[in-house]
């Protein structure tokens, strides 16, 4: 499972070395600005404990990444359908397929990598039943 330490890692090392925080946003546009800003939810995420909350409120939904064709990450395509209807789905918070730089860009993939992750684990639970 990612940890908190390997998301801050990934992300650290895809935005040279600089938090979304440490950013000068100031130096970018204002439709990159509210991107970035949409996605600092990844700061504070934690795979493992998302998926305690989650499933201590009976929550089985499946992460989706936003965009014109939704993407279920770490779900293998043959079981797509069935964990979408048995487990539910919900987007990831500031996802798209509109990329508005690099560093928006890295902060995509970042997210992906914990959907994935997320998904993988989420999934055993959920189909279980």
């Amino acid at each position: 499972m990612i940890r908190r330490a390997t998301i801050f890692t990934l992300l650290f090392s895809l935005t040279a070395c600089q938090s979304p925080n440490d950013l000068d946003m100031t130096q970018l546009s204002p439709e990159e600005r509210k991107s970035i800003q949409s996605l600092a939810w990844l700061e504070q995420a934690n795979v493992e404990q998302d998926i305690e909350r989650a499933l201590a409120k009976n929550d089985n939904r499946l992460l989706v990444m936003s965009g014109r064709a939704p993407n279920l990450p770490g779900v293998p395509p043959e079981l797509a359908s069935k964990a979408k209807t048995v487990c539910g789905v919900r987007y990831v918070e500031g996802s798209t397929d509109v990329v508005r730089g690099e560093i928006h860009l890295k902060m995509i993939q970042a997210a992906y990598d914990y959907a994935a992750t997320y998904n993988q684990e989420l999934i055993k639970h959920c189909l279980k039943k």
